[in-house]
């Protein structure tokens, strides 16, 4: 679910960077080498975040809201949470703009800065004068989201979502497992057990009582 233009792509990078913060890669000896576990980043997280994102809000309530993008809404949220990280000189390490090119802010922050910069957001500790909607004036769903950005996260590492491979962004009956996903083999899940037809047992009639 690839998005093209500059708006597309400045979101595409803020969900990016959002998904290596929260699961990032790890990185361990096996031996003589060294092993690589892919994180939410290398398993394409963020297009499972945002396609929920998309789908959050019918088009209806959207135009009511006035709000074109939840997405893009989100993103200038963690922007504004990134800025006053920086603001309060809170960040921990130097701010770089070679992971994630297209970002605001938020892309520039090293993984451990992004996530204190969402616990200011959940802390409500940001300039509340310039949110965009839906967020304006609705400190609640505010809140609301930076727990929701974070589940909704661990939801596609450890389901089955990165499993459907190129059917994943189609629609749920079209969907199919292409190769068994990364977070039932971290879990050690089996997989889904199909119902099959067995016999239970026989039917037992019980007399009622008072009847000779």
């Amino acid at each position: 679910m690839i998005r093209k233009g500059s708006s597309d792509l400045y979101i595409m990078s803020t969900f990016q960077s959002l998904a290596q913060a929260v699961i990032p890669a790890a990185y361990y000896f096996q031996n003589v080498s060294i092993k690589v576990e892919p994180g939410a980043l290398e398993l394409r997280i963020y297009d499972y975040i945002l396609a929920i994102l998309d789908q959050s809000i019918s088009p209806k309530i959207k135009r009511q809201m006035n709000v074109a993008s939840m997405a893009k809404s989100t993103a200038q949220l963690l922007d504004n949470g990134a800025v006053s990280l920086m603001q309060s000189g809170e960040n921990i390490n130097p701010l770089t703009v070679s992971g994630f090119p297209f970002g605001g802010p938020f892309t520039y922050l090293s993984q451990i800065d992004r996530l204190k910069a969402i616990s200011l957001i959940d802390r409500l500790e940001i300039n509340k004068k310039h949110l965009s909607l839906p967020y304006k004036d609705n400190l609640g769903l505010i809140k609301n989201m930076m727990d929701v950005l974070k589940q909704l996260t661990l939801f596609g590492f450890y389901s089955e979502w990165n499993g459907y491979g190129s059917s994943a962004a189609l629609s749920p009956e079209h969907r199919r497992l292409e190769h068994f996903p990364l977070g039932w083999q971290l879990t050690q899940y089996p997989g889904p057990s199909y119902a099959y037809r067995d016999l239970r047992g026989f039917i037992a009639f019980m007399p009622k009582k008072g009847r000779g």
